[in-house]
């Protein structure tokens, strides 16, 4: 009997007609399957960066697992609008934080300075 290699699996989630849901590996020369309930706590691949992570409650549930520095977090842009952007590209947050503090400086110079009035 052949020995099974063991190794990190890259998984990707599959729904059957009847409703069960499973993840298979997408490495080539893989043919394992589980249950999307047993992934908990399992040594898996990044479908984004490629690096190994554990699995958590949170990625049990996506499609293609990805670990959580390639999760996304919801920010307030400039235009006031939320924006959802990848944790490992950060660029954009200093840009905002500069832009909007520079916006809340002006307004407050503006509110807060004092006009001197000549009497009538």
């Amino acid at each position: 009997m052949k020995q099974q290699q063991k190794h990190p699996h890259k998984l990707k989630r599959y729904t059957y007609k009847s409703g069960n849901t499973v993840y298979f590996c997408t490495l080539p020369d893989c043919h394992f399957k589980i249950e999307t309930a047993l992934i908990l706590g399992k040594t898996i691949i990044c479908n984004l960066c490629g690096n190994e992570f554990t699995a958590n409650e949170y990625t049990v549930k996506l499609a293609r697992p990805h670990c959580d520095k390639c999760s996304k977090q919801k920010v307030k842009g400039v235009d006031g609008k939320n924006h959802f952007i990848r944790k490992t590209h950060n660029t954009i947050l200093p840009e905002i934080a500069q832009e909007s503090s520079e916006d809340l400086r002006n307004r407050l110079s503006f509110v807060t300075t004092v006009v001197n009035e000549d009497d009538l």
